[in-house]
């Protein structure tokens, strides 16, 4: 008797990208609930629930490694591991601390704006040739940042302002990603990064230490978890399609976190957000657009 196989051998690697980058952002959306959820309730410094979050991700993910036998351990680029440890440390830093001081969904609004971040870095250090219609994108999607943090009209707080720095240092970091997805496993790339920001971000945690109650280690055993499966649901996204390709589906994220903020936190996203992740939703997704159809011309 026949039946619908799950294998994924039997999907396409259009399908499998995107699946993986779904997952990604539901586990990413809840997991920066719960870490909300950390600092403000049970009154946890950042930088305690961040080591405690790349220590359990990491463990998350010895077992794949394990699995996957010597090769798994094996990396070609150890500079650009070690920069990319330095880049998502300190992107997740700021954005564990802006989580703390600005509602769920403005912020998630802000970090989708990463792909107009790696369009710019890419003109800048990579040379790239620029378009009308890439700068129009881009213009575009700062109006929508603008359009949420709106300055001039509301303070500007210090938690929207950590989190474009994290926006900014998560940028390269997926450039570095891409560039280690070619010649290293994904599992591999996740848990050596995952390891390096353990090792990093246990500095800034010493500083404002506190061990954790039970109830308190129930809660960063889950945001562990669902850092170390997104992480790696990312990586495995990004050695099957290019990042211009797969990122718009992380814009979901949007919608997993004013859910979360509306139900726990009782917090409803204003009609600027709500704009403002549309401007930015918009010219992201025609910058991914439009770069497809560059490459699918420069390779016919």
């Amino acid at each position: 008797m026949s039946g619908i196989s799950l294998d994924s051998r039997n999907l396409s690697p259009t399908a499998l990208a995107v699946g993986f980058m779904l997952l990604a952002a539901a586990c990413l959306a809840a997991m920066h609930g719960f870490v909300r959820m950390a600092t403000t309730s049970f009154e946890m410094h950042p930088f305690v629930v961040a080591f405690f979050r790349n220590l359990i991700g990491f463990f998350v993910l010895v077992p794949m490694l394990v699995k996957g036998g010597s090769e798994m351990f094996m990396i070609t680029r150890p500079g650009m591991h070690l920069l990319r440890g330095f880049l998502n440390s300190g992107s997740m830093l700021m954005w564990f601390y802006a989580l703390s001081l600005i509602v769920l969904a403005d912020a998630t609004a802000l970090t989708l704006t990463g792909p107009m971040f790696v369009a710019l870095f890419a003109i800048l250090f990579l040379g790239e040739r620029v378009g009308l219609w890439r700068w129009g994108a881009i213009l575009i999607c700062a109006l929508g940042a603008f359009c949420v943090v709106r300055p001039g009209f509301q303070e500007v707080s210090l938690g929207a302002i950590l989190t474009i720095g994290c926006v900014c240092l998560a940028s390269l970091s997926k450039i570095c990603a891409k560039k280690l997805t070619a010649s290293d496993k994904p599992a591999t790339v996740a848990a050596s990064v995952q390891f390096l920001m353990m090792v990093i971000t246990l500095v800034p945690a010493l500083f404002f230490w506190d061990w954790p109650t039970l109830p308190e280690f129930g809660l960063l055993l889950l945001i562990g978890t669902l850092g170390g499966f997104g992480h790696y649901s990312f990586t495995r996204a990004y050695a099957i399609a290019d990042i211009s390709f797969a990122e718009p589906v992380v814009f979901t994220r949007m919608i997993w976190a004013t859910a979360f903020g509306y139900f726990v936190f009782a917090e409803v996203p204003d009609f600027w957000t709500w704009i403002g992740a549309l401007l930015i939703v918009c010219a992201t997704s025609t910058l991914a657009h439009r770069e497809r159809m560059n490459k699918g011309q420069s390779n016919g």
